[in-house]
């Protein structure tokens, strides 16, 4: 009696790997033109780009793209999606190309109850230019009763990992709070050629008008970038210029009908030469942040930081269990440290007839 063959040849492992990677480059080769897009300024950009956008066009002829969104948008329908607005398919003809093009410049807005700060020149930054104790204001804006306050979460992973899933759990607790989704993972303020959140912003809110916006963006912001032309490598007084600009930019457009504005700060990361990358764009951010009256900073380091302001990993939740605060790869929060600033960021929001300065809120 044969004894049948219980393990996989070499080629047969090949084989399943190749096809595995060819359904992945069938399914996700947009996705592959824009991870090419969001590379920093340089040489693999410049050789990854022409590319993935050329394979990318012979690709779309198949007409996969039109069955691919179908499901995604089937997925979201379902709650199995992360992304704020999956629009419904268009199906196209399968013999036309379409191209991963980057987003327009955007129309501008027009401003109904706030004036747009103009961006001031920026200072020499340091660090103790921002501060670690940053109090939620006391109050916020009075809504009518039995509405529901209305909620922004916009941001990039940092908002989309952990965050967004903490604040959507504990306000579906809240017939008081309704959650509007606008975050996309991989996304920044610094490459607008690659993701540009001052066109894309409007869309993701679609009818909804936020009475409060929380933000938590910046992780993927510490690379060069191209401006009229010319490459500023990050950290330089030019770049830290223009980065400034599009930081007032994007507060002008959130803040625009009077929403106040919560814009949590990046929290200490585990790689040394990243956190003192976040740093500065904390000190950016806070720069900007500051001048307005409507918006606060705010530094999440004293819930998910260390007694020294640094990285943690493990810590201690409100029960007491001691729990993973940050995810793996030393940058996202885990949902258990994220449960930290919710539970803060819950009583926050929450509309009650008494504010938490013990004074009544103006009507």
């Amino acid at each position: 009696m044969s004894v049948p063959q219980l393990t996989n040849s070499t080629k047969q492992m090949t084989l399943v790997m190749l096809s595995f990677l060819a359904t992945i480059f069938l399914l996700e080769s947009g996705g592959l033109v824009v991870w090419a897009q969001r590379l920093e300024i340089g040489s693999l950009r410049s050789f990854a780009e022409p590319i993935t956008q050329k394979a990318h066009d012979h690709v779309s002829v198949l007409g996969i793209a039109y069955w691919r969104n179908t499901l995604l948008t089937s997925l979201a329908n379902i709650g199995w999606s992360d992304s704020p607005v999956v629009d419904s398919p268009t199906k196209t003809s399968p013999t036309t190309t379409s191209a991963v093009t980057r987003c327009p410049p955007p129309a501008v807005q027009a401003v109904t109850t706030a004036t747009p700060l103009a961006p001031k020149t920026p200072k020499s930054l340091t660090p103790s230019d921002v501060p670690v104790l940053t109090p939620l204001p006391s109050l916020l804006p009075h809504i009518t009763a039995n509405t529901p306050r209305q909620i922004g979460l916009v941001g990039d992973s940092m908002m989309a990992v952990g965050l967004s899933s903490t604040l959507l759990r504990e306000a579906a607790k809240r017939p008081d709070l309704h959650i509007i989704k606008a975050f996309r993972s991989g996304t920044g303020l610094a490459r607008p050629d690659a993701f540009n959140w001052l066109a894309e912003y409007p869309a993701m809110l679609g009818t909804h008008q936020p009475d409060v916006v929380i933000v938590a963006i910046g992780a993927n912001d510490a690379q060069g970038f191209v401006e009229n032309g010319k490459v500023l490598a990050y950290g330089t007084e030019k770049w830290i210029q223009v980065y400034h600009q599009r930081v007032t930019d994007f507060m002008n457009m959130i803040s625009a009908n009077g929403q106040y504005v919560l814009w949590v700060g990046m929290p200490p990361m585990k790689q040394s030469f990243f956190n003192t990358k976040m740093a500065l764009i904390n000190r950016i951010t806070y720069s900007v942040v500051s001048q307005y009256p409507q918006a606060t900073w705010w530094n999440p380091v004293r819930y998910i930081g260390d007694d020294n302001g640094q990285f943690r990993e493990f810590g201690a939740l409100a029960d007491g269990k001691v729990s993973r605060l940050r995810s793996a790869d030393g940058i996202h929060f885990s949902d258990e440290g994220a449960s930290l600033l919710t539970s803060e960021l819950i009583n926050w929001l929450t509309p009650t007839p008494v504010a938490i300065s013990g004074k009544t809120p103006p009507q």
